[in-house]
């Protein structure tokens, strides 16, 4: 026997339902021609007519409501599994592992993580704070917050926004070591660098100051640094997030501009189309949004 089209046993219980092919015809918006061809071919590939036609509509012979009754319960299972990928895909039920570096998850995300559980109770969220590049597929992260230029195959990478950077000291430090006054003077300094080794380039206009001092201190995580200007030891290159930059620290050479550093969210192509990524991605999005600028 050849394999029954699904398409063709709703057609049919329909029709038994409705009471005719007319009526059959408008609920399923089909030509009612083809709705006859297509119960036509059924009954072709089961070797057995299942209805008697008249003018008064259709109705089931012995074969046909034995039939009927199979055919409803395969109908219904379809339609069921249909419908629980639908409300699958509408609403996020699952965990949602997200890799964050610490200085994003500290005074950037934290603040706006209860606000996003309140609006998704059914999302559990296990966090990692870490800075290093985490292997999305073997690790099992669901999306990665990481700030800096990506250089990855086979993810997405969403920009979410930029961070600007300044140059902080605390005025004790500045008390006892004196302020500089043009990037080159910071030569002079104890600096405090992030340990991706790269060097501080200011911008005026069309000038270019390179600073190339002594690195007193490199870490990965910018709250290290933050303490270390804090207790008086040094001048920081640090992101301006909210929270990790002290009212009382000094700003310094305002008049020069920093490279401001790229924010993303990292979750693989195939991952993107999952309810719980795509709606917090959509947060995060809006989080990025409403940061001040």
């Amino acid at each position: 026997m050849q394999q029954i089209d699904l398409n063709d046993m709703r057609f049919f219980v329909t029709v038994i339902q409705s009471g005719s092919l007319t009526h059959a015809a408008e609920q399923l918006n089909v030509p009612k021609s083809r709705l006859s061809r297509r119960l036509t071919e059924l009954e072709n590939q089961l070797g057995s007519k299942l209805l008697d036609r008249n003018r008064n509509g259709v109705r089931l012979n012995d074969l046909g409501e034995h039939f009927y009754q199979h055919a409803l319960i395969a109908v219904e299972a379809a339609e069921s599994a249909v419908n629980s990928v639908a409300d699958c895909l509408a609403t996020p039920r699952r965990l949602l592992r997200i890799s964050v570096s610490s200085e994003i998850l500290r005074y950037w995300l934290t603040p706006h993580l209860s606000h996003y559980l309140q609006q998704h109770p059914d999302v559990e969220l296990n966090i990692t704070m870490e800075n290093r590049r985490a292997n999305l597929l073997q690790e099992g992260v669901d999306i990665a917050l990481r700030i800096g230029e990506l250089d990855l195959d086979d993810v997405v990478a969403k920009h979410l926004l930029d961070i600007d950077s300044g140059v902080y000291a605390s005025p004790h430090y500045l008390k006892a070591n004196g302020t500089p006054l043009t990037p080159q003077e910071l030569k002079n300094h104890r600096l405090l660098h992030k340990s991706d080794g790269k060097n501080w380039l200011f911008k005026q206009g069309n000038q270019r100051e390179l600073v190339q001092g002594k690195k007193a201190l490199q870490a990965n995580d910018a709250s290290v640094l933050a303490q270390l200007v804090e207790d008086s030891y040094g001048i920081a290159l640090l992101p301006e997030l909210s929270g990790l930059i002290q009212p009382h620290w000094q700003k310094l050479l305002p008049d020069w501009q920093m490279e401001s550093v790229p924010l993303y969210a990292i979750y693989y192509k195939n991952r993107g189309l999952a309810p719980t990524v795509r709606t917090f991605v959509n947060f995060l999005s809006e989080v990025a949004k409403n940061s001040p600028k």
